[in-house]
């Protein structure tokens, strides 16, 4: 197995990245040996073979000798079996499988959808023209949206105080009309909620993602995951509103 790749510079002088695929141990090995603790976070590919790329992870953290890690699911805690859709079964096979291979780990997701939705490509274009904001959530349905800067806390207190399982919930539940408005009175610009279906998402997504990850992404929401387990989920600190104002909502960047 060829070692792993220096990628370029990062801007941070403490930070040295590393290149490397998630099916090589050898490489996976050497860029985690001498590490405090491993973040871990699946690429989000619903056509990548994720089921092999848990496995080749747990092997490269147990072979390295990491004493902890963090894996961050991209969404909720993963079920306990596996489902048969490999996506999904990859997320099952790391939770499961990384308290054998670390002595501390950690499983955190957001408790529900990430606020970043909302200010993607496929989205702020749609806002900053239509002032819509198109969302297959039911308008009445009251949502702990998830600020990524609030989960991203989450990670690092895990770091230091590791907890088995965590999901992150934004400090309130909002409806959709609610959510438009708080955004309204950030950034001064009328928006509205609109729900759409999951396969109007899927084609908002595509364009931007490809047709495989936006019709995965799309498939989600035809089959909401129940709700979490409310002794696992710990409220962030980023409201709507002030998330909203720190975002850039012009139509093209």
């Amino acid at each position: 197995m060829a070692a792993p790749r220096r990628a370029r510079p990062s801007v941070d002088p403490c930070v040295e990245p590393f290149a490397a695929d998630l099916l090589d141990l050898d490489a996976l090995t050497a860029a985690y040996t001498g590490a405090a603790a491993v973040i871990v976070q699946l690429p989000l590919d619903f056509a990548a073979d994720g089921v092999r790329q848990a496995a080749t992870v747990l092997a490269a953290l147990a072979k390295s000798g990491v004493p902890r890690a963090v894996f961050s699911t991209g969404g909720g805690i993963p079920p306990a079996e596996p489902i048969g859709v490999p996506f999904v079964d990859a997320r099952v096979r790391l939770a499961a499988g990384l308290p054998g291979a670390v002595p501390l780990a950690s499983v955190v997701g957001p408790a529900s959808t990430y606020l970043e939705n909302l200010a993607a490509d496929w989205s702020r274009t749609i806002v900053h023209e239509h002032g819509e904001l198109r969302y297959p959530l039911p308008p009445d349905l009251p949502n702990p949206w998830v600020a990524a800067g609030d989960l991203g806390a989450a990670v690092v207190e895990l770091l230091t105080a590791p907890a088995a399982a965590r999901l992150v919930a934004g400090p309130s539940a909002l409806t959709g009309p609610e959510v438009a408005a708080e955004i309204e009175a950030a950034t001064g610009r009328r928006v509205r909620w609109q729900t759409i279906t999951p396969p109007e998402y899927a084609r908002m997504l595509a364009p931007h993602l490809g047709e495989v990850a936006a019709a995965g992404i799309a498939a989600v929401y035809e089959h909401p995951a129940p709700p979490p387990d409310p002794a696992l989920v710990v409220p962030g600190r980023t409201t709507v509103r002030a998330w909203a104002a720190g975002q850039d909502w012009a139509a093209g960047r």
